[in-house]
């Protein structure tokens, strides 16, 4: 996922490079969970299943998830942007 994060869309094999001590078809068989979860779609470009990351489905995996844990760092964000506020309420810096 962080590769397809960090470069878009991929093939197996670009993958399978990326993971010399992996066999292309245990990566294959990652990704088809991926596909099947929705997670990553696949289009096919020649021979090869291109893989990216769908960022819709992405999305709602993850807010319900972030959600649920939003308590935990809401308050830490607060609790810096009140740090950052000088005493005489001007900023000192911008956040």
């Amino acid at each position: 996922m962080d590769l397809l994060a960090e470069r878009g869309s991929l093939t197996v094999s670009e993958l399978a490079a990326q993971f010399p001590d992996l066999v292309a078809s245990g990566i294959s068989k990652h990704l088809m969970a991926l596909r099947a979860t929705g997670l990553v779609t696949a289009a096919r470009q020649g021979r090869h299943q291109l893989y990216t990351i769908d960022a819709d489905a992405m999305s709602r995996a993850l807010v319900p998830w972030l959600a649920r844990y939003e308590t935990y760092w809401a308050g830490a964000l607060t609790r810096l942007r009140e740090a950052a506020v000088e005493p005489d309420g001007g900023d000192a810096g911008t956040l």
